[in-house]
């Protein structure tokens, strides 16, 4: 099954709008780990969408030339506009360092890497193949989940905007499951 892939930062939508806009997209199947005879991996390992606008930061494995991830950046981010495939924008320095952005490093086991949210470094991942597919795998509820997307509800205001709450979405790896959590700062 593919996964929605989204990007960068466009026009401001209504919260309503933004949020129906998410909704639409992460109806499409979210899954990617049981993979049958020519069924593709999923597009991204994961994406994160607000209650801003309608964009989407979409994080990509990336591959590198001889096969395996790239070891110094396994994991690549960027906006796409409106959610719409084809309004790919790559993420601001600002927003690489200090929001959206993601490091990585090669993990314990081989073929394994520890990627972790510059801005919030204690929710680590770890990147594995699973049936022939990258995936990004978390705790969520305190249970080894796949991570499929992160949607986060902000309050603008004055300066930077207060996050309220971020639900995680994911599947239980053995069943298949959908599972989620709400996180609350």
């Amino acid at each position: 099954m593919a996964l929605l892939r989204t990007g960068p930062p466009a026009a401001r939508v209504v919260l309503a709008a933004a949020m129906i806009a998410a909704a639409a997209a992460f109806a499409l199947p979210a899954s990617g780990v049981a993979q049958t005879a020519g069924e593709a991996c999923p597009l991204h390992l994961f994406v994160v969408a607000r209650s801003k606008n309608a964009n989407i930061v979409a994080y990509d494995a990336n591959p590198a030339p001889g096969g395996g991830l790239v070891a110094t950046e396994p994991v690549v981010a960027y906006w796409l506009l409106d959610g719409d495939e084809k309004r790919r924008e790559e993420l601001t320095g600002i927003e690489r360092e200090r929001a959206y952005g993601v490091e990585g490093k090669p993990g314990h086991a081989p073929g394994t890497y520890t990627v972790v949210f510059k801005a919030r470094r204690k929710f680590p991942l770890a990147v594995r193949v699973v049936n022939g597919c990258p995936v990004a795998v978390t705790r969520i509820q305190g249970h080894t989940a796949i991570l499929h997307r992160l949607f986060v509800k902000s309050k603008e205001g004055l300066g930077l905007p207060k996050i309220e709450y971020v639900e995680v979405f994911g599947e239980n790896p053995d069943t298949g499951a959908p599972v989620q959590e709400k996180l609350v700062p």
